[in-house]
């Protein structure tokens, strides 16, 4: 497959999972400080465990090409778009500067638990549709 082809799906989907991303931000605009990214990660730490999972025991009868293609829709471009580290990192930053260290430690941990255990979960159902 061309790399310019990819790279296309890559920024079309990625795309696609930044406004949805901006959506939620909108809808959640007047929640606490880093709940809509809480939300927003954890959705996407879900999604990418069903893609993943789904893609990894998939007996569908895809080529290598089109499975290649999904995972760069899916989970390089949608996810990627769709659900930023970065932004986690710099919501525990404000809370800690701003002195709030049980929030810090709450959000941090919330956040990464509740992360790994949606990507854990959505891979394990991601494998069994």
């Amino acid at each position: 497959m061309n790399i310019w082809l990819k790279i296309v799906m890559v920024a079309l989907s990625g795309g696609a999972g930044a406004v949805l991303r901006y959506f939620i931000e909108l809808w959640l605009k007047n929640s606490p400080l880093g709940f809509a990214t809480w939300v927003i990660n954890s959705i996407g730490c879900f999604l990418i465990g069903i893609f993943a999972g789904w893609l990894i025991n998939s007996e569908c009868g895809w080529s290598d090409e089109v499975k290649t293609s999904f995972s760069l829709i899916t989970m390089t471009g949608f996810c990627g778009g769709f659900s930023t580290f970065s932004s986690f990192t710099l919501d525990s930053v404000k809370y800690y500067e701003q002195g709030h260290f049980l929030m810090w430690l709450i959000f941090a941990t919330m956040t990464l638990f509740v992360g790994l255990f949606g990507c854990a979960i959505g891979y394990y159902l991601g494998k069994h549709l």
